[in-house]
């Protein structure tokens, strides 16, 4: 029987249950100023539709990585997108759109990050790897900031 084929692409699907309203967890995912507290090492954002979002976080070469958007849907309190422009693509190997669901549930607030189409080629592992793990890192990071109070941008990658 032969191994079962790869499919052409894939998505990183990250979640996180925050002990929070939705709108502060939005707020915190619009504001420059929140970003810094728990993620980034610098960030400027313009939250509305069309508004530009740069983002810089720590890396092992202390160089740190930048990546520029746009912010495409901004719904308080239950979505954030944006879109990366095309240097931020690495060659159109990054997808360019990245959606934030917040739903209020019971006691708090369950965060949904989708960046979905990235290829499914075997070459494209580690950047897949990567991707998955930053998001991760960025979901955990908010959910200690906004439950326990605890700041400091991510840790190298």
């Amino acid at each position: 029987m032969p191994p079962p084929k790869r499919s052409l692409s894939r998505d990183v699907r990250v979640s996180a249950f925050i002990k929070a309203r939705p709108e502060k967890v939005y707020g915190a995912l619009t504001s420059a100023r929140e970003l810094c507290l728990f993620w980034l090492e610098s960030a400027e954002t313009d939250a509305r539709s069309g508004g530009r979002f740069r983002m810089v976080w720590p890396s092992k070469d202390g160089e740190g990585c930048e990546a520029s958007a746009v912010f495409v849907d901004l719904q308080p309190g239950e979505k954030v997108a944006w879109l990366f422009d095309a240097r931020s693509r690495r060659g159109g190997r990054v997808p360019a759109l990245v959606n934030v669901f917040i739903e209020r549930k019971s006691r708090g607030a369950q965060a949904t990050l989708l960046h979905a189409g990235f290829s499914g080629a075997v070459s494209q592992d580690k950047l897949f790897l990567a991707f998955r793990a930053l998001w991760a890192d960025c979901l955990a990071s908010l959910k200690d900031y906004l439950e326990c109070g605890r700041s400091g941008p991510m840790r190298p990658s």
